[in-house]
């Protein structure tokens, strides 16, 4: 049909023409960019799986480059390493040379200058070798020593909520040595912390702070405890940590570590001093796993408000007690001198005290005291007793905590339970207000004869407390009884893939001169000389061991480097099939379209003429 009105033919040209254009331009647009998805539309399937593997092979290549800067870590430490065995192989030349008896006292003296500097040098490379401002043989490392034979004990343990208990799943124990005496893969020590201790602690705090079981219904979580040696005797009595990640949804785990080196079968059996400590050290660092399990955001800070140290430690030495470890050994002596919780005679004396110290700046005596009194206000304003007992405090301070699972605020979940805000009761031990004065002798008071939890029946209960010198008397380093988030300070996580908690943690270790046993060395006479001889034996050993170790990892990040970046290499040749333009294909279709193009505009310009023929029609 001809017609003058609609010119059918030049449409359909047109139509062609359009979609050539298009075609033309999404194939120049590949070809300049190199790319065959820029945008969603291109491929929308292809675009989601492209963008995932895009997100591992930029995770795996930092993930390389992150082992890269392990072993370069790793490297620095031995390297300091090798120079401390030269220095510990001429102290051993040194000791034999004063071991003879050809020399004087006098000379083994002048020899002993040198072995006083070798010595000051060594504690010079501990502190001074940092590797990007961060210490590698930090005083808070792992004991050289713990590279040699100790005993070893492994428990895996399941905390369950719903039953408020604990069970022992299983048992791994080496027979070793620890300080020349034999211990049976029966450790009294082991088996009283894994079958004793833990469960009775678990058991009271559950029963003490109900809103912990009630917030987890029938969560059950793994529990690793470790009967070992962390730093020798004197330091860390214990460690306690919490691990999470997310990979393929939530993962929790508990773990406390115990330094064998601290505690003996003799105290596991016992009712003496080291006993009742290590029941407290135990209930405290539990007590700290069972809040970072309930409370992680607040007690890592990892998503805004981290709760301060003084609550943290506060709260665990409520568990453990807080006359123990002899952070307030001074109230002590003052409460033997009190006929009844009444007596108000030492208040001026425990004012004093009170006011001495501030509760951030001491935050397993003060602190202590500080969340005992949180939970005895919150008590009343509940509208419970006046009394000062474990119980009320505990029941305070399970309101306080049950807020804090709600998602409040550590301050307002304070202020709401006590009509105080922390800022204000940690003031009142700057002035030592008369009502907490009263308060914290009838706490002392109270407590006198037992640790001061308030997990158990009475505050009398647990270990007798220490009452002497009114200072530092059986006092325990925070460093002793101390908690991490996650590996602590004597281990560095070293990221080495796309996933959260792909890691490989590296120890670190003290490698002082006295972590290495010779703090006390000297050659000034012949069995000094002798001693010297073993003590640099010994040293050498240990250095020997850590390095080592560190040889093993570095050989370890090697293997791990070449994997990863064999796993981006492959994963970028995939992703390019997905993502990237086949040039050769594309060029193909390129010049096919464009004489498509160009017969469509011909064919376009000979259908616009068709009008011309029905006009000659009509001429005609």
């Amino acid at each position: 049909m001809l017609s003058v009105k609609t010119n059918l033919a030049a449409w359909n040209a047109a139509r062609h023409l359009k979609t050539n254009v298009k075609t033309q331009s999404t194939l120049t647009e590949r070809l300049s960019s190199g790319y065959k998805i820029n945008r969603a539309a291109d491929d929308a399937a292809g675009l989601s799986i492209s963008e995932k593997m895009r997100r591992q092979i930029r995770g795996l290549t930092q993930a390389s480059a992150n082992a890269q800067d392990g072993i370069s870590m790793v490297q620095s430490a031995e390297g300091a390493l090798n120079e401390i065995h030269e220095m510990l192989h001429r102290a051993n030349e040194l000791a034999v040379k004063a071991a003879t008896g050809t020399l004087t006292d006098n000379d083994r003296s002048l020899i002993d200058l040198e072995i006083q500097q070798i010595k000051n040098e060594i504690n010079n490379t501990s502190k001074y070798t940092v590797f990007n401002e961060r210490r590698l043989f930090p005083d808070g490392g792992y004991s050289p020593m713990s590279t040699s034979g100790m005993e070893n004990y492994e428990y895996k343990m399941t905390i369950d909520f719903a039953n408020q208990s604990v069970s022992v799943d299983g048992l791994s124990a080496n027979t070793m040595s620890r300080a020349g005496v034999a211990v049976s893969s029966g450790s009294a020590l082991a088996d009283k912390i894994a079958n004793t201790l833990v469960p009775n602690a678990v058991n009271s705090i559950f029963q003490a702070f109900p809103s912990f079981a009630a917030a987890q219904g029938n969560t059950q979580i793994s529990l690793a405890l470790n009967i070992s040696f962390i730093d020798g005797p004197g330091n860390t009595l214990a460690l306690a940590g919490f691990r999470y990640s997310y990979g393929g949804g939530p993962a929790y785990s508990m773990y406390l570590k115990v330094d064998a080196a601290d505690f003996n079968d003799a105290d596991a059996s016992g009712t003496g001093s080291r006993a009742e400590v290590l029941e407290s050290t135990i209930t405290h660092e539990l007590m700290h796993t069972v809040m970072q399990y309930n409370l992680t955001d607040g007690m890592s800070g990892r998503f805004g408000e981290k709760y301060p140290t003084w609550f943290t430690e506060g709260t665990a030495q409520l568990a453990g007690g807080g006359f123990t470890t002899g952070w307030n050994n001074e109230l002590l002596l003052y409460a033997e001198r009190l006929t009844d919780e009444n007596d108000d005679s030492q208040d001026g004396n425990i004012s004093n005290y009170l006011k001495k110290f501030s509760v951030t700046g001491r935050p397993y005596g003060h602190g202590y005291l500080a969340s005992a009194y949180i939970g005895y206000l919150a008590n009343i304003k509940d509208g419970g007793s006046k009394d000062v007992t474990g119980s009320n405090i505990a029941h305070g301070m399970d309101l306080v905590f049950k807020d804090l699972l709600a998602g409040k605020k550590l301050n307002n979940a304070i202020y709401d339970r006590t009509g105080m805000t922390e800022s204000q009761i940690r003031g009142l031990f700057s002035v030592g207000e008369a009502n907490l004065t009263e308060f914290v002798r009838k706490l002392a008071y109270e407590s006198k004869d037992g640790a001061g939890s308030i997990i158990y029946p009475s505050l009398s209960d647990g270990g007798a407390g220490t009452p002497g010198y009114a200072g530092n008397n059986f006092m325990i380093d925070p460093s002793q009884i101390s908690y991490d988030f996650s590996l602590g300070a004597a281990n560095v996580p070293i990221q080495v893939g796309a996933e959260a908690g792909q890691h490989i943690d590296i120890n670190f270790y003290q490698m002082s001169a006295a972590a290495l046993g010779l703090g006390e060395m000297n050659v000034r006479t012949t069995q000094d000389a002798d001693d010297a001889i073993n003590f640099v034996k010994n040293a050498i050993i240990y250095v020997s061991n850590v390095r080592s170790y560190y040889g093993a990892i570095q050989n370890r990040l090697e293997h791990t480097i070449a994997n990863l970046d064999n796993v981006v290499e492959n994963t970028t040749t995939a992703e390019s099939r997905i993502r990237d333009t086949d040039m050769a294909e594309e060029m193909v279709k390129f010049s096919n379209n464009q004489i498509l193009l160009q017969a469509g505009q011909a064919m376009l310009a000979q259908a616009n003429r068709q009008s011309d023929i029905i006009l000659g029609l009509l001429n005609g």
